[in-house]
């Protein structure tokens, strides 16, 4: 299945691939060993696995994915975003499906970022986030909207 150049987010339509992140995708997906390399290093990325071709990417500068993440349909990834491991082991964050990681945000370890959560620009995560959640700074989590709700 090709990719579709004006596929938009589902949820938010002026979230679409450019031509830098249809290219960045499409290298990641069919390991064209030296160009994919080149065109890695001189957008400053560092993407261990093959990108879903759901995964967007607004602008994709700075980006570093290890290798044993797993990331699900509809991801926004921000640019300067690392989705990594805390230590030596090989844990690494899984990312459900419609989450949108702001950009700069850290996630770190073994840790699930639930479906349809926000992780806000510049967060450090190291523990899981549960669906629908928003998540700013260092761990903080902020009520979901169900909470501000009247009875």
């Amino acid at each position: 299945m090709p990719l579709n150049p004006a596929r938009s987010h589902p949820k938010n339509p002026w979230i679409r691939n450019g031509a830098a992140a249809r290219m960045l995708i499409r290298l990641t997906r069919c390991r064209v060993p030296v160009l994919s390399r080149l065109y890695l290093y001189f957008m400053g990325c560092d993407i261990g696995l093959g990108l879903p071709r759901t995964v967007f990417l607004p602008h994709p500068m700075g980006i570093v994915i290890h290798r044993n993440t797993r990331l699900g349909d509809d991801v926004v990834i921000g640019h300067q975003v690392t989705l990594g491991g805390r230590d030596l082991t090989n844990a690494a964050p899984h990312v459900e499906d419609g989450v949108y990681i702001g950009a700069g945000a850290k996630i770190l370890g073994g840790v699930r970022i639930g479906r349809g959560a926000t992780v806000g620009a510049n967060a450090v995560v190291t523990r899981d986030v549960p669906a629908g959640a928003t998540v700013v700074g260092g761990n903080r989590l902020l009520p979901t909207r169900s909470a501000y709700a009247m009875d």
